[in-house]
């Protein structure tokens, strides 16, 4: 018990610097104002997103295969590499794409290998059944890690841009000498309970006869990759909502923090609504209605309803994911949920374009508002597939 503490303890603190990143805070901002235009920041963007597809599941496979540990070394170390490449960019588009392309090989790397590392740890020790409960810290570590670096770097960054940039990189090289201590406790390479050799390549094979084989997986992994990214993707034009409510920019940190501190604490009581399968059509639909209420803003409480859909959506994304680990049984875990991250940043691209062609064609506000109207169609989905038997959380 001492043994899985500690390991929990440096996992907890490798998921919160991973993440804790003063640059999240201006990053789009120190683009254009290094002379990067809209439109190429655009291109940035879907660069970032289109490399993290392609790099997500080999890097899975590489997991499966090899010990997870030492990639989950190289992973902050890649990230790193991020914020030296902008730190001397000066205005270098292709610098600043050269650090997307750092950050995606990271990401990609410790995204499935983090999960099945946690999920095969405490299966070891006969506590597979609190894994909703672990998974739930998992994400609020991860969210306090984002939460505070938006915080402290929006501050650092009103006295210089440049440091909250380059004051990113110290995290992550601490993060890499915390992986040392996640040790990768499978008995073989071969995997879960299959004494056949494992090649390379047929980790893909196995991931997909994962899917194959399961149809609760499948369900879960729409529901996440098309209900529940709606939410994710939203963030990253929440700056732009900030502007149309009239908040004022020293406030946007200050926000960033605050929302993400809530969303930990509902990810952490997460496993507490475990066993309420309605939740998985009802919380999508509560989210939509303050998106919708949101998209009437004309002053800045408007900014609370927005904040509150994130929050009201953390639960069901916990316990959506720990539900489709549960349901795996293959030896591939990292490479099939490298899969499911995928396929999330798939139809994330698809649903950002949707979003900025809405904004731009009816403006932000009311683009916030159809956002909310998807999970009308979202819930009834999902209430259908559970009257079949399907179930998207346990």
């Amino acid at each position: 018990m001492g043994g899985l503490r500690r390991f929990l303890r440096a996992y907890y603190a490798y998921v919160f610097l991973f993440d804790f990143m003063l640059a999240y805070a201006i990053y789009t901002a120190l683009f254009e104002l290094e002379g990067i235009a809209v439109g190429e920041i655009g291109v940035l963007l879907a660069f970032w997103s289109a490399s993290a597809i392609v790099l997500e599941m080999p890097s899975g496979a590489l997991s499966d295969h090899f010990d997870r540990r030492v990639l989950l070394v190289l992973a902050p170390l890649l990230k790193a590499l991020t914020f030296v490449c902008w730190g001397v960019a000066n205005g270098n588009f292709w610098l600043y794409g050269l650090g997307f392309l750092f950050w995606s090989a990271g990401q990609a790397l410790q995204s499935g290998t983090r999960e099945a590392l946690l999920y095969e740890r405490l299966a070891a020790e006969g506590r597979s059944d609190d894994f909703d409960k672990v998974l739930g810290r998992d994400a609020a570590a991860e969210g306090l890690g984002i939460g505070a670096g938006a915080l402290v770097g929006g501050f650092v960054a009103q006295l210089n841009m440049d440091w909250a940039v380059w004051l990113s990189i110290p995290p992550l090289l601490v993060g890499a000498v915390l992986a040392l201590a996640l040790r990768d406790n499978r008995p073989m390479r071969g995997g879960e309970g299959d004494e056949t050799p494992a090649t390379y390549l047929s980790h893909f094979a196995d991931a997909f006869g994962e899917f194959r084989r399961h149809a609760d997986l499948r369900f879960v992994t729409v529901y996440m990759a098309v209900g529940l990214i709606t939410f994710e993707l939203l963030e990253e034009f929440d700056q732009l909502y900030y502007l149309a409510v009239s908040v004022p920019i020293w406030a946007w940190g200050v926000l960033a923090g605050t929302v993400e501190l809530f969303y930990a604490y509902a990810s952490v009581a997460a496993h507490r609504l475990s066993g309420r399968p309605w939740l998985a059509w009802a919380l999508p639909l509560l989210g939509g209605a303050l998106l919708i209420a949101a998209s009437f803003g004309n002053n800045q409480w408007y900014v609370l309803l927005l904040e509150l859909a994130y929050v009201a959506i953390a639960p069901v994304a916990v316990l959506a994911e720990a539900r489709f680990h549960r349901i795996m049984d293959g030896r591939s875990r990292a490479t099939t949920t490298s899969a499911l991250v995928a396929a999330e940043n798939v139809a994330g691209i698809a649903a950002t374009l949707l979003f900025g062609f809405i904004a731009q064609w009816l403006g932000i506000l009311p683009a916030y508002g159809w956002a909310g109207v998807v999970m009308i169609p979202v819930a009834i989905w999902v209430f259908v597939g559970q009257r079949r038997g399907m179930r998207a959380i346990d």
